[in-house]
């Protein structure tokens, strides 16, 4: 059925003809859909490509073998089963399915490990989980191992922290780590790769501030000195956590686990910020000169942006929407502190900008909104870091239903 279904969908692609070689690929709850759009930059269109519905009833995270052209999506399957769809992607943007297999309840993020990258990390939500999968042959992804959690109580947030949520999973700038936040736990669990494989083994937790809620992780590496830092974006106290990482002892002596400092406790805002009620921090991102970092909060809704017409019309003027923002802080190299004030407290284009992305040299930002059913790119300044002008947009999703729509996308460029 797979091979009949890859053949098809190949020869569909041999038709198209996109505009460009840049592409976007986007989740939707509410199509259960992954989309793929073509970004035309010099003329402004976002255009939908193709859509594929093999990723299951939730469909969410993406992860890309830019290499092998392979992409991972993970289905959250809150309306029928879990699953993890791993697609080959194609010159003209199409995507050809490859394995479905069915996983634990809720995956919610994944990332690739191991040589060759054939391994993929993931965190599941709901199941307290963390799984590891072998992708070396990628039309027979199978399960490697996986450790559940419990919480002997729960946390200082009872109703969101009364059992551990692994909402994240973050390979190490040296590969032989991979780190995962548990919203439910407070904690950062750790584990160390055994060389040359895709098995690893649990080290010791990191404890993160209690009833923070960490949900998405991001590691930097800066300055003469290549120092490292993590960064923690926590959904419960709308707060980023920074800590400094070290992989040596004050005497040089390389250490068994990474060691993790902790720096600072901020507001989503920046020190002194304030969110209003009902809001939650989203998505972490690093620019790919790890300069500068970008958040994004949901629920705010207290930016103004004009209105967006057509996906092929022009960006009106005439009428005001309600906008989330992506904050954007300077990091010092030296210390890994955050700048203050920010940067830049930017339009996401619309609400709840549940996941964004930057391409490849940080010119670009394309951000999903959920509760707006629609796609943006922006521009961006590598140099200031600041998001600039609206370079395309497209609607994504069921543009008829009330909200639950895009909610990730990624670039392939």
């Amino acid at each position: 059925m797979l091979r009949d279904n890859l053949l098809s969908l190949l020869l569909a692609a041999a038709a198209v003809t996109p505009s460009s070689a840049v592409f976007l690929y986007a989740t939707s709850y509410n199509d259960h859909a992954v989309t793929t759009l073509d970004l035309d930059v010099k003329s402004g269109k976002l255009t939908t490509l193709s859509k594929s519905l093999d990723c299951g009833s939730e469909p969410t995270w993406l992860t890309l073998n830019k290499a092998d052209k392979v992409l991972y999506c993970l289905n959250e399957g809150w309306s029928g089963n879990s699953s993890i769809t791993s697609y080959r992607t194609t010159a003209n943007g199409t995507l050809a399915t490859l394995d479905i297999i069915p996983v634990l309840k809720s995956p919610v993020s994944s990332t690739l490990y191991g040589p060759n990258n054939s391994g993929l990390a993931v965190a599941h939500y709901d199941t307290s989980t963390f799984s590891t999968f072998s992708v070396g042959e990628v039309t027979q992804v199978a399960l490697s191992q996986n450790e559940t959690y419990e919480l002997p109580e729960p946390g200082p947030v009872p109703d969101r922290q009364d059992v551990p949520h692994l909402h994240d999973a973050v390979l190490d700038p040296t590969g032989q780590f991979i780190i995962v936040p548990d919203l439910g736990a407070d904690a950062l669990h750790v584990y160390s790769i055994v060389p040359g494989t895709i098995k690893w083994v649990e080290l010791d937790p990191v404890k993160a501030v209690p009833g923070n809620g960490p949900r998405h992780g991001v590691f930097a590496v800066t300055g003469d000195d290549n120092s490292t830092f993590f960064y923690l974006a926590n959904e419960l106290s709308n707060t980023i956590t920074g800590f400094k990482v070290d992989y040596e002892d004050e005497d040089g002596e390389v250490t068994a686990a990474p060691v993790f400092t902790q720096l600072f406790d901020i507001s989503t805002h920046g020190k002194g910020g304030h969110v209003p009620n009902g809001t939650k921090a989203a998505e972490l991102e690093i620019s790919p000169d790890n300069k500068f970092l970008l958040v994004s909060s949901r629920g705010e809704n207290l930016l103004k942006i004009p209105s967006f017409g057509n996906d092929d019309g022009p960006y009106t003027n005439t009428t005001q929407i309600p906008s989330d923002p992506i904050v954007t802080f300077a990091i010092d190299g030296a210390s890994g502190l955050l700048g203050d004030p920010v940067v830049q407290e930017a339009p996401a284009g619309g609400r709840d900008p549940r996941g964004f992305s930057l391409n490849r040299d940080g010119t670009l930002v394309a951000s999903a909104l959920q509760d707006d059913n629609r796609v943006v790119v922006y521009e961006r300044d590598v140099a200031t870091g600041e998001l600039g002008r609206v370079v395309a947009w497209a609607s994504v999703g069921d543009v008829s239903a009330d909200g639950n729509g895009p909610n990730y996308v990624l670039f392939d460029d």
